[in-house]
């Protein structure tokens, strides 16, 4: 082994090539554990370590120290050697009151001050050219009180082996704060000294100072230059297979989701080659288009009124973003205007049936376009509002992932339209087919209701409005708070209407009848139904206070950016029982009927995979943001889905 524990190393950064300081925590052959001055403890091969090389002042210091025997000889300070001009006394043109030679004072480590805060450089940075140390302009700032970091300064400057007098180390004290001024250096704090706002911050967003201020003349170009030095950047793609695979999803996703549309439609649904039209308008045409725009139009109008009650989610530097809690009223407007065009003798219903096609790749086009605009707006938003898993330079990689977390225009919030968007679009497709059974009763004969159709749609409107009532839990969940919005956000959300409403329209065309399974089905929806609801409200009211009165029985497990980890009740037996509630309803809802056809468990199996690789993701997620104590966490709570199988 070339190190040992508890020695100071410099070691590769996950997902960065550059090296930072850290100390070995324990070794495991040719694997090391390092804490990171960063705050957070990785494992690291052997050979990407690095020894620690001293800085350039212990090697002056030792220079200094080192008395030339020429230069210090008996001979040099003979009266015969010295000039007759200089005498053993004072100067005349030195002052007085000092009684030797004034040396220069080097302040290279001195910080920003600005207006009643000083930043302080930490004193672990190392001075060495060769080091491959982060540089201080990309650490985050930390706020110290100005008589403390007057102190440190103090500290950093006092120098008694070269200031003799209390006059002039006060001088070099009012130097040094000067100097201070231009150096826009700032101090490293990762641990556990974040301000009350940093600690509830997702690491998706950047750690960054917002640098999109106004400036004027030639500053302009300069912040330009500097953004994308200003990032805290991912340099590779670390998920959906690089930027390789995200190429290939960008037609997997709408083809995936428009294929089986093309197979259930105008009154068949079922597994067979396709028969594609040469007939443009039987794809697209424009009146499928504009009634999906104006159906976005008016959730667009809902959600700025200033109607309904405020909730705040998640914390950044700018403040808690704040939400505007009416989707339950965009509900009842969209199921308003679907009654009165049902009740004005408008064909609603067959309409959105038979066009379901078009509707779908209208979504999917209008998804592409948003995608594409906020792409753009991304290029002139704070820095503190980039995703930091789209910081990466792959273009594709980016656009698919969503370069912005929240992205706003005004006070429209428009990850929030796209989720009450695909909430809402379920819900009137399928009051469509509801209609529709009811419809095909000839004669009001209770035996020939499709009691099939109609249960399969009352359990998806039971769960389409279980999210719109509760609207506020969503806004600690890893879709506000990590995920990207970009052309995957865009585009499944617009298609979920489509997808998950499969299931319905089969039972539907296919006319299936109900067997004696029926109840297992009812009852395992309900179990996942409570398993769902009771996690995300456990798990939502422990993100908001986890202090809170109402669950002081929890055990948790504490993290290094002031965050703490839930180890009791659901989450200790799994790492994600949401995923899993969700799961046991799509499937319960497959499985009302049971066919050899793929179609009714097409919703369920994209169900399972997309949550499934969502857990991975935020796995390697929580990995990096909260290091060895993801670890402790793991070690308890072994599987991330079910137990003994994921």
């Amino acid at each position: 082994m070339k190190f040992s524990e508890g020695e100071e190393v410099l070691a590769k950064h996950p997902n960065t090539s550059e090296y930072y300081k850290g100390k070995i925590l324990n070794i495991r052959g040719d694997r090391y554990k390092i804490h990171f001055e960063t705050g957070i403890e990785h494992t690291v091969r052997e050979n990407d370590i690095k020894a620690e090389r001293l800085g350039r002042t212990s090697t002056r210091t030792s220079r200094r120290t080192t008395k030339s025997p020429t230069r210090y000889s008996p001979s040099r300070k003979s009266p015969s050697r010295r000039s007759p001009g200089r005498q053993s006394g004072k100067s005349p043109g030195r002052s007085p009151i000092f009684t030797s030679r004034k040396l220069p004072i080097r302040n290279t480590r001195l910080a920003k001050i600005s207006l009643s805060r000083i930043d302080v450089e930490g004193d672990k940075t190392s001075n060495h050219k060769g080091s491959n140390a982060k540089t201080l302009q990309e650490s985050p700032t930390e706020s110290l009180p100005l008589q403390q970091r007057l102190k440190e300064i103090i500290t950093v400057t006092r120098r008694p082996t070269l200031l003799k007098t209390e006059h002039e180390f006060q001088s070099a004290i009012l130097r040094s704060l000067d100097r201070a001024v231009s150096l826009p250096v700032e101090r490293k704090s990762y641990v556990q000294d974040y301000p009350p706002g940093e600690k509830e911050r997702g690491y998706s967003m950047q750690r960054d100072q917002d640098i999109t201020k106004p400036l004027h003349g030639s500053e302009k170009w300069e912040t330009v230059v500097k953004r994308e030095k200003e990032i805290n950047r991912v340099d590779k793609p670390q998920e959906w297979g690089g930027w390789i695979g995200t190429f290939f999803l960008t037609f997997i996703l709408p083809i995936s989701v428009i294929l089986p549309q093309l197979l259930c439609s105008r009154g068949q649904c079922k597994s067979s080659l396709i028969k594609l039209s040469t007939d443009v308008k039987s794809y697209i045409n424009l009146y499928t288009l504009l009634s999906y725009v104006a159906f976005l139009t008016l959730l667009t109008c809902i959600s700025i009124i200033p109607i309904g009650k405020i909730s705040y989610g998640q914390q950044n530097r700018i403040g808690r973003l704040e939400y505007r809690i009416n989707g339950f009223l965009s509900a009842i407007v969209a199921i308003t205007g679907f009654g009165l065009c049902v009740y004005m003798k408008v064909p609603i219903s067959e309409y959105i049936l038979n066009n379901i096609v078009q509707l779908s790749i209208s979504g999917w086009i209008v998804g592409t376009i948003l995608a594409v605009g906020l792409y753009i707006k991304a290029g002139r938003a704070p820095v503190i509002n980039l995703n930091i898993y789209a910081s990466t330079n792959s273009k594709i990689y980016n656009f698919w992932q969503g370069k912005e977390i929240n992205p706003r225009i005004g006070t429209l919030d428009i990850k929030l339209l796209l989720i009450r968007a695909s909430l809402i679009g379920t819900l009137i497709v399928n009051i469509a087919i509801a209609l529709k059974a009811v419809d095909n009763i000839k004669n009001p004969n209770i035996e020939k209701i499709d009691v099939a159709t109609l249960l399969a749609v009352l359990l998806q409107l039971f769960y389409i409005i279980h999210g719109l009532i509760y609207e506020a839990t969503i806004f600690t969940s890893f879709t506000i708070m990590y995920e990207g919005t970009g052309y995957m956000t865009c585009v499944s959300h617009l298609l979920y209407p489509f997808l998950t409403t499969l299931t319905t329209r089969f039972i539907l065309y296919q006319k299936l009848k109900l067997d004696y399974f029926v109840g297992l089905s009812i009852l395992s929806f309900i179990m996942g139904y409570a398993l769902y609801k009771i996690s995300n409200s456990r798990k939502d009211e422990f993100r908001k206070n986890p202090i809170s009165p109402t669950v002081p029985y929890l055990e948790t497990i504490p993290t290094s950016r002031g965050k703490k980890l839930m180890l009791s009740g659901l989450w200790g037996h799994v790492r994600h029982p949401n995923y899993l509630g969700d799961i046991i309803m799509q499937w319960s809802i497959a499985s009302i009927v049971w066919t050899i056809d793929i179609l009714p468990y097409y919703t369920a199996i994209c169900c399972t995979l997309v949550l499934a690789y969502r857990a991975v993701r935020d796995n390697k997620r929580c990995q990096m943001r909260y290091g060895y104590a993801w670890e402790q966490y793991c070690s308890r709570v072994k599987y991330m889905i079910l137990q003994r199988i994921f």
